[in-house]
This record gives structure tokens, C-alpha cells and sequence, in this order.
């Protein structure tokens, strides 16, 4: 069991989603197995780009060296945590429309901070599955990460 939970977190590391949660890293339950599984919409990287380019808010969920590695989304919020973010990370008006993306359709560290978005009172939460990977091959602008 635990030659399969280490093997887990080793694959999360190398995905780039070293900060999804604790649970999903492990393959715990929730603390309180009553707590209901949030459904998070997913939006496809043309619907994402249709978005940002009307006001929504792209917000990356993503490790520091997948940033460094592939760039952000334009004006992206970058977040400090994909799970234990302030809030105070993400607009003030909860009706926003807020993208979360972390690195590929394998991550769940836009899952885990959508969620915490999402149970916070944020009305209009999606997560673009494919990343900035398939932002990128797309043929979307990146923009250079650490920000000068």
C-alpha cells in the first residue's frame, strides 16, 4: 500500500501537480465523508479563450516549475496553493467568471482550487481540463513566469 500511495505522489510531482491536495495525493477520504463532491463545469481552451477575451478571470493552479517550464495564460491569477490559497487571491465580486488551469488533462490542482472556490461562494467556476499544455497547443499566447 505504501510502495502504491509513494508511487501515486511521484507521478503527481512529475505532472507538475505537486500541490493538489493531501487527500487526492493519498487516495484519502474526505475528513467528512458527508461532505458532498462539488461538480466543477469544464470549459474546452476555445470556450477558456471566448471567456478571458469577455472579462472572465484565467487562475493557475499550477507548481512554480511548470510555470517556469510553460508560461502562464495571460494575466492569469497565480495562485499560491491549488487547496490552501487566500481567497483574497481571487476577485472580491464572487459572480466572476473564474477559469482554473493547472498543467494537463492528468492534474488535479485546478480541481482542488476550483473546489475551494467554488464552496466559497464563487458562482461561476469552470476548469479548462486540458491545461496550459493544450493552451499551448492550441497556439495560445503564453506569458513568460516568474513576471518581471
Amino acid at each position: 500500500m505504501r510502495i502504491l500511495l509513494l508511487s501515486l505522489a511521484l507521478i503527481m510531482l512529475a505532472l507538475g501537480c505537486k500541490d493538489a491536495s493531501p487527500a487526492a495525493a493519498t487516495g484519502a477520504a474526505p475528513a467528512d465523508k458527508a461532505e458532498a463532491v462539488v461538480e466543477i463545469p469544464e470549459i474546452s481552451v476555445a470556450d477558456a479563450d471566448k471567456a478571458l477575451q469577455s472579462g472572465a478571470f484565467a487562475v493557475d493552479a499550477n507548481s512554480e516549475s511548470t510555470r517556469e517550464k510553460n508560461g502562464t495564460v495571460p494575466d492569469a491569477i497565480i495562485l499560491t496553493s491549488s487547496y490552501k490559497y487566500e481567497l483574497t487571491q481571487l476577485p472580491e465580486d464572487k459572480g466572476k467568471d473564474l477559469i482554473f488551469y493547472c498543467s494537463n488533462t492528468n492534474c488535479t490542482a485546478s480541481d482542488a482550487a476550483a473546489e475551494r472556490a467554488s464552496t466559497s461562494g464563487y458562482e461561476n467556476v469552470h476548469i479548462m481540463r486540458e491545461g496550459i499544455k493544450g493552451w499551448k497547443d492550441a497556439g495560445k499566447a503564453t506569458a513568460p513566469y516568474p513576471r518581471s
